[in-house]
């Protein structure tokens, strides 16, 4: 009879072991695969609260990293470097240099409205924009377009 339980624990730690080697990483804000969102976000948090530990996580779209940034900044936590991933290139780099497309006719896996698409080149969100419409925008814009967003 001891030995079940034994079993049972070895089995969880295994599948725990593969599905991080995986790389699956899940948005620390709604639980979905960041890593298969078409809009992922790396943020760093540089101080931590309670429930949100100092360190990198990934998050699935803008609207999960505005919502994160708020919980810590009302509980007295800072962020610093966020990454964006580029709609085009899959590439991450710092969202702050990056050119958005909202309210376009794309739809991203992986991602929750209002859809954001980043993009590290302004003239390929243009490309984008005009191919299937929406609004180009910076970083300062989409954050607050975000968290006005109802």
């Amino acid at each position: 009879m001891k030995k079940i339980p034994i079993y049972f624990i070895c089995i969880i730690i295994l599948m725990m072991t593969v599905t991080t080697s995986l790389g699956m990483e899940r948005c620390i804000m709604c639980g979905m695969d960041a890593d298969k969102s078409e809009t992922k976000y790396i943020i760093t948090v540089t101080k931590g609260t309670n429930e949100i530990k100092k360190g990198d996580y990934g998050l699935c779209c803008l609207h999960c990293l505005v919502l994160l940034r708020q919980n810590l900044e009302a509980k007295g936590g800072h962020s610093g470097k966020v990454l964006t991933m580029d709609y085009n290139t899959k590439e991450m780099f710092d969202a702050q240099t990056a050119s958005f497309l909202v309210e376009s006719k794309l739809i991203p896996g992986g991602s929750m409205v209002p859809f954001t698409l980043g993009f590290k080149e302004q003239a390929t969100a243009r490309t984008f924009q005009k191919v299937y419409g929406g609004l180009v925008m910076d970083w300062a814009k989409i954050v607050k377009y975000v968290r006005d967003y109802k």
